[in-house]
Formats: structure tokens, sequence, C-alpha cells
């Protein structure tokens, strides 16, 4: 096939079916609206039936250690899921995978109203999860087929402020339908909700986005590789999707340990936990919102630098905390909710950074980046755990040494992209 027959065929093809990204440098407010619906719904099924966890237990008789399993169970298969979900949006477009992912969802969270033991209960949750997977994982790839650089970033950022938002609202709402109706009905309204959300991205996410696949060996033009090895060959990336992922580990990492660091270290009531935790979500949504507004005069690379040295101030400053005054609460707070809030500014800018590099093929990194981020921070979250044996003390130098790795791999990729001319 001669190069003239490829481009005569991408524009026949281009005439009838294509949505040309080119011209669509923007996004509308009901695609937001949709990709935020598409976003909350991780968060709501893990955080949803926590409040039920204590009643299902006791209705499979089992202790609720194995219960509080299908919490990693989801994130496991969350991350498997955008490994499917990925690739296949690449090739079949987001609009399909995303609603092919919800109805899995779906039937999932059905399904798992159906479970009397609790290895049912697991194999349920995986699928739900890995139908989460792939719908989430188009969320990126379609803001990167849609926009870049700073109008990128901020749409990262409203969407990571919807990811902050709905955990907070997920326990209450599960609470209320298990007071009315019992746990079996937090899936049903899970399962609805996804059927829900399957209509707004068939309504409102664009039709198939067609990129040119072919091999073109033109010794002026280079062949284009897809799918999620390709993700790995562009080098000067790879530095911010470790930023990231370490960043989230640092999250990952306090969230794993937080009840015991304030319950059993210091003492605190369940209340006055709920409340110094409330100080988390706080900080994450300021510095969110704070960054959305210093997009308009610098770019999320400078961005990301800077919010991941104030994460390793806060570390520090947590790390002072132990050395200088172990026994005062308000000193270790301070640099929990400096290291967590600066999250609010260096996910979006991460991802933005990133996805840059991935024009034809931002469904399989933006699976790669969930995938990795997700292990990363799940690994040293559980590290942290294993080895604290109930102090304070080897949690925060994990915390500390990963923010530190993490702005290095971010001021090494910013140089090497400079450097690339990007």
């Amino acid at each position: 096939m001669t190069t003239q027959t490829i481009v005569t065929e991408v524009k026949n093809h281009s005439r009838h079916e294509v949505h040309d990204i080119s011209n669509s440098r923007t996004i509308s407010k009901t695609l937001i609206l949709t990709l935020a619906s598409v976003f909350a719904i991780s968060p709501f099924a893990i955080d949803s039936y926590l409040p039920a966890m204590p009643t299902m237990a006791l209705d499979m008789q089992v202790d609720i250690s194995l219960m509080s399993v299908t919490v990693s169970l989801y994130v496991l298969g969350l991350a498997v899921g955008q490994l499917i979900g990925g690739p296949l949006s690449d090739r079949q477009g987001r609009r399909f995978v995303m609603a092919l992912g919800l109805g899995i969802f779906a039937i999932g969270s059905a399904l798992l109203t159906t479970s009397t033991t609790i290895e049912i209960l697991w194999l349920w949750r995986f699928v739900q999860a890995i139908g989460g997977g792939m719908a989430v994982v188009g969320v990126p790839a379609v803001i990167r087929d849609n926009s870049s650089g700073k109008e990128s970033a901020k749409l990262f950022s409203l969407i990571a402020l919807i990811m902050m938002i709905a955990p907070s609202i997920a326990p209450t709402a599960g609470t209320l339908i298990l007071t009315m109706a019992g746990w079996h009905w937090i899936f049903y309204f899970l399962a609805v909700f996804a059927i829900a959300v399957i209509g707004l991205v068939m309504l409102f996410i664009p039709p198939r986005t067609v990129h040119v696949r072919a091999k073109i060996t033109d010794s002026n033009t280079k062949s284009k590789q897809y799918g999620l090895l390709s993700v790995f060959k562009e080098k000067r990336a790879l530095g911010f999707m470790l930023a990231q992922a370490f960043a989230y580990a640092v999250m990952m990492t306090f969230l794993t340990n937080a009840s015991m660091i304030y319950m059993e270290v210091f003492g605190v009531s369940a209340e006055h936990f709920s409340l110094l935790f409330a100080a988390n979500i706080c900080g994450l949504v300021t510095i969110n919102r704070l960054n959305t507004l210093l997009l308009r005069w610098y770019d999320p690379a400078a961005l990301l630098k800077h919010f991941l040295l104030m994460q390793v101030i806060g570390g520090l400053v947590l790390v002072a905390s132990v050395v200088i005054a172990p026994d005062q609460l308000y000193f270790a707070v301070t640099g929990f909710v400096i290291s967590i809030a600066a999250c609010g500014g260096i996910m979006a800018n991460a991802s933005a950074c990133f996805l840059k590099f991935y024009e034809h093929n931002a469904g399989s990194a933006s699976a790669v980046l969930g995938a990795i981020q997700y292990t990363v921070g799940a690994a040293v979250s559980a590290l942290a755990a294993f080895i604290s044996m109930g102090m304070l003390q080897p949690v925060v130098i994990v915390m500390l040494l990963s923010s530190m790795l993490a702005l290095l791999a971010a001021v090494i990729a910013d140089k090497g992209d400079s450097k690339g001319g990007n």
C-alpha cells in the first residue's frame, strides 16, 4: 500500500466517521460533566459500601478483615481494567470502550448483590473493578484528545477536584441507603448510576477518533507504534509518570496509616480523627483551585516542580516533628496537611506533562500511567505499613523519601523535555 493510498483512505474515512482532534481543542461543559461522572464511579464504588462492611461480614459469617480485602481487590481490578481499556480505546474509540466498561461495572455491581460467600463477593468485586478501570481510563485520554498544555492541566484539576469531593459524599450516601434498605441496595444504586452514566457517554463523548495507524516506511517519515509497550519508548515522558506515581504514594501511605497514627500513636478520638482527616481534604481542594488560578500565568511543568517541592517541605516538617517534638500532635498534623495538600497541584500537572507526548495513543498512555500510579502507591504504602510496627517514624521517612524521588524525577524529566525542544 502506497503513502498516497493511505492518505486517501484516511481522508475518505474522516468524511464519514472521524472526529478530528486537530479541530477540537476545547471541551464543552456537557462533556466535562460526563467525564466527571465517569471519574466519580470509582470513588463511589470504593467508599459507598464502607459503612456496610460490618453488616456484610456478619451476613457472610467472616471476619471484617476479609471484607476489607475487597478494597485492595478493587484497586487491583482498576489497574487491570485500565490496561485492557486503554489500548482498546486507541483502536475502537473512547466512547465504545467507556460504555463497555460501565456496562461491565453495572453487571458486576448487580451480581455483587447475589453474593452469599466471601469468595463469590471477591469474584464479582474484581469484575466490577475491571469495568470501572476500562471506563475511567478513557477520561484522561479524552482530555488529551481534545486539549493540551495549560487547558489540559486545568481540566485535569477539575477532574481531580471531583475525585476529592466524591469520597466525602460516598460514605454518607452509603449510610443512608443502608439505613433505609440494606447493603444490597448500595450495589443496586451503583449499577443504576453506571447505567445512567452510559447514557451521558453515548450522548456527549465525541464519536470515534481515528488516527493514522499504518506504518509508512518512506525515508522522510517515521513509523508509529501503538500499544502499552510504545508508551515506554518516549523516554522524556517517563520522569513525569514516576513523579506522579511517587507523589501518589505519599498520599496512599498517609491514607493507609492515618488511623494508626492519629488514633493509636496520638490517642485521638474517632470524632477528632474525622476533623483532622477533613483538614487534608480542605488542603487538597484549596491547592487544587490555586493550581487552576496559577495556570493562567505558569506552565504545568513549572507548577509541578513547585508543588512537589511543597510536598518535600511537608515531609521535612514531619521528620522534624518526630525528632524535635514527638508528642506534639499539631506539629505532625501540619506536616501531613502540607504533604497531602500538595497533591492537589501535583496530579493534574503531572498528568498534563506526561500525556502531551502521546497524541496518537493517549489511551495506552493513560492506562500505563494509571497502572504504574496504583502499583507504586500500593507497594510503597504497604511497605510503610509493614515496617511501621505501630510507630510514626518509619511512615514519615517513607513519605519524605517518596516525595524526594518524585521531585527528582520531575526535575530530570523537565530538563530532558527542554533539551528535546518541547
